[in-house]
């Protein structure tokens, strides 16, 4: 015999997992059940039927099939009592049926720079173009080993045309063919939720610590209205929104060739292999697209060393790396890229100014400047073990970035703590090298 009580507790020993208000309307309907059936005959019956309806037993073990039934149904079909819930496998059966999307996609960061908004149209995982708030246009073509980008600025009738010289081919690591992949069995459905006098069914999935997924979907469609993509490690969260699948737009907007009329500034990525060797202040200043530095030698500089390595920010590309060894046990880097520029790093105008010198230059915080200095210690204990050891790797390492008046940006890392004095002799003593 099987009371209310009875019935929770097999519900809760099978796989089904109901909503909580799912449940408890599944429920009251089925204890309605056996109320009715307790109310006294309004005739006397002969009936077996009525007899064996009128018992106890009977009464709990209708009533505990009907609750079963109804929820296996619903488990099984990926249906609610109201008609809108939907079963991840239509949405992803759905979403199948498109190579190309488009939607708005925002970006909010707890700290750091803004990412403006933008149109984003996705013709399929090597090609994108991106319509920003500003007015810019980006179009992607990674399709091959040497990826093309395109930024145009209409109203100045500018372009950039950037080569990234082995680099690809790549696919995009695309938010909506991460979400077809989601693992059926972890996603945990949200119910529904009313937007705009519409109504949406949500999904939540999140495969690991460093990505949360909440999707909501058109229960008529099975496709996606709204993505969230929250990463928590480090504070950011993407929103998309506005979809349209399957868009029309002509094939030349994805063309990486400038428009007529548009002023051209062409910039060249290397990404290549790099091997790690030691080279001459010189070979950085030719290597370089931009004004390169070399610090001057200070009595407290027992070894002066510069050299060229892959980039353990990217895995990819090449840096400068200038490593001196002082007279107090310490290791501080100099480090200078092609990327490495105000212009392109721009959050670091938010990033607070903790020295500045008589000849203008600017020590910036950095964002991040113990995983920086991190990685670039780590890259080179691995490229050159000779001039750092990794096992004196200090916990109390850190970075800052220095801004030339020229917009120019190099990274100072330091193994251990440097005094404030002799920070400002350093920055001082970065002396611009003649072009070659």
């Amino acid at each position: 015999m099987k009371s209310p009580e009875d019935i929770e507790k097999q519900l809760a020993n099978t796989h089904i997992r109901p909503r909580p208000e799912l449940r408890r309307r599944v429920l009251e309907d089925a204890f309605g059940v056996q109320a009715e059936t307790r109310r006294p005959a309004a005739e006397p019956s002969g009936s077996k039927w009525r007899t064996m309806m009128n018992s106890k037993m009977t009464r709990y073990a209708a009533a505990a099939v009907i609750l079963l039934a109804a929820l296996l149904t619903i488990d099984r079909l990926g249906g609610s009592l109201d008609g809108t819930s939907v079963a991840w496998a239509q949405v992803v059966e759905q979403m199948n049926q498109y190579t190309r999307y488009k939607c708005r996609q925002r970006v909010v960061r707890e700290e750091g720079p803004s990412v403006p908004t933008m149109i984003v149209y996705h013709l399929n995982l090597s090609q994108r173009r991106q319509e920003v708030e500003d007015g810019t246009i980006h179009v992607i073509d990674m399709r091959s080993a040497d990826p093309v980008t395109l930024q145009l600025d209409p109203a100045k009738k500018k372009a950039v045309l950037t080569r990234l010289i082995g680099f690809g081919p790549k696919k995009d690591p695309d938010i909506v063919d991460m979400v077809k992949r989601f693992d059926q069995a972890s996603t945990e459905r949200l119910g529904t939720k009313q937007q705009d006098g519409q109504s949406l069914y949500g999904f939540h999935y999140a495969p690991n610590e460093y990505n949360d997924f909440t999707v909501w979907v058109d229960p008529k469609t099975k496709l996606p209205v709204e993505i969230e993509l929250k990463h928590p490690t480090i504070g950011q969260t993407i929103f998309m929104d506005q979809f349209e699948f399957d868009f029309d737009l002509d094939a030349s907007a994805f063309s990486t060739e400038a428009p007529e009329g548009y002023e051209v500034e062409t910039v060249v990525r290397d990404y290549r292999p790099v091997e790690s060797k030691v080279v001459t202040p010189e070979t950085v200043r030719s290597e370089l697209s931009h004004t390169a530095y070399t610090p001057a030698k200070r009595p407290w500089m027992e070894t002066v060393t510069t050299l060229q390595m892959l980039d353990p920010l990217a895995h990819r590309g090449k840096v400068f790396v200038t490593v001196i060894q002082t007279d107090d046990a310490n290791t501080l880097l100099v480090v200078q890229a092609d990327d490495y520029t105000d212009e392109i790093m721009v959050w670091l105008a938010q990033q607070e100014v903790v020295l500045e010198t008589p000849k203008g230059r600017a020590v910036r915080t950095h964002l991040r400047g113990a995983m920086y200095a991190r990685l670039f210690f780590e890259g080179l204990a691995k490229a050159m073990p000779d001039l750092f050891d990794a096992s004196t790797l200090s916990e109390s390492r850190s970075a800052q970035m220095v801004v030339m008046p020229n917009g120019i940006v190099l990274g100072i890392c330091a193994n251990q703590p440097i005094a404030e004095t002799r920070s400002l002799e350093l920055v001082e003593a970065l002396q611009e090298l003649p072009a070659p």
